[in-house]
């Protein structure tokens, strides 16, 4: 697989957290220092947990995996916000989101289950969340309901998780916040059930993304449930690093549905290149110009459309004031529109396509 040429100052880039601190694994930092010195593996993962399950339905977003930022407790939560807003047609750099919400008990605006519907309020993301806060615990088995409804629907989670060997909670928030150790996007559901049936089943498939790794990973419903007495665990086939688990009695979920605006518009999604990391500018690396694709759905051949792009949070959906408009006529229900105009990484860059 192939990888992004970085400067080897990047390597420098990963703080080693502690049980308080996110992401809370010194493998996560080792993942991250091997991708940027080159020896990470280009072949395929041959972990257990990257072999996709024959299942019969399936709904997988359009996303793309890759790599966290590690400073200041670790930027997992803007990571997986980034991933999750790509899915709906947008590029928000991980300091952009950290950028848009208020101190939350971590480092700086660290995205924290405190603080995350702010940046995402700031960040005009329509969402929905799990109400941890007054839900009855154990959330276990209505968190991974939840989870299951918003994938179905075709909505990235960005999930709250814990990895093994780590006290709770983190930076010492009072319950029910801080029990978790790292944040991941789910961005797929696969089952044997008709997808419409909104049970979940513990040999449902979720498929999830690390923040350290290109690769996606598959994972039953069952082997979700981790453990929490006194110190966090997970299952395990493998004992790989990228396995992990919910909190057996607080669930931390939210799903990107959308975007804040009035407008209707259709389905898509964005993806970038390159795609498995962006310069660390907060450790002074200069920002790049990124390509961008928008992959359109639920088009009517034959009808004219408009596609309109926003690069500044402050104007975003004000269809008198886009960056560029690009109109089109549909040849199928699906369009590619590779804009010819780079995206800088260090930004904020949102799509809409609508009827023109």
């Amino acid at each position: 697989m192939a990888r992004l040429a970085l400067l080897p100052s990047m390597i420098l880039m990963m703080a080693v957290g502690t049980a308080k601190a996110m992401p809370g694994d010194d493998e996560i930092a080792d993942e991250i220092a091997a991708y940027l010195n080159g020896s990470s593996p280009v072949g395929p993962c041959t972990d257990p947990e990257c072999i996709k399950p024959k299942k019969k339905y399936e709904r997988i977003m359009n996303t793309q995996p890759g790599y966290q930022w590690g400073d200041a407790g670790g930027y997992c939560g803007s990571f997986a916000t980034q991933r999750a807003a790509m899915s709906k047609g947008a590029w928000i750099s991980q300091q952009q989101v950290r950028d848009a919400t208020v101190p939350g008990g971590g480092h700086d605006n660290e995205i924290l289950d405190t603080n995350i519907e702010q940046a995402w309020q700031t960040l005009k993301l329509k969402y929905e969340a799990f109400d941890y806060r007054h839900e009855a615990t154990p959330h276990i088995d209505k968190v991974r309901t939840f989870i299951k409804k918003q994938l179905v629907a075709g909505h990235v989670v960005v999930e709250m998780i814990q990895k093994a060997g780590h006290t709770f909670p983190i930076y010492d928030l009072p319950p029910p916040s801080g029990f978790y150790d790292h944040i991941v996007p789910w961005t797929g559901i696969l089952s044997d059930h008709p997808l419409d049936d909104g049970t979940f089943y513990d040999d449902d498939y979720v498929v999830h993304y690390t923040d350290h790794s290109v690769y996606p990973y598959y994972r039953s419903m069952k082997s979700l449930v981790g453990a929490y007495r006194l110190q966090s665990s997970c299952p395990s086939t493998s004992g790989d690093p990228q396995y992990i688990c919910l909190n057996p009695t607080y669930g931390y979920s939210w799903a990107i549905q959308g975007f804040a605006d009035a407008r209707e518009a259709q389905p898509a999604s964005l993806t970038v290149d390159p795609s498995e990391s962006e310069p660390d500018t907060r450790r002074g690396q200069p920002p790049i110009p990124l390509a961008g694709t928008l992959h359109i759905e639920g088009l009517t051949s034959g009808a004219r459309y408009a596609v309109y792009r926003w690069d500044a949070v402050e104007t975003a959906f004000d269809y008198t004031k886009p960056s560029a408009v690009h109109y089109f006529n549909a040849t199928s229900a699906t369009e590619t529109y590779a804009d010819p105009e780079s995206i800088a990484s260090n930004g904020t860059t949102y799509y809409r396509c609508v009827s023109a």
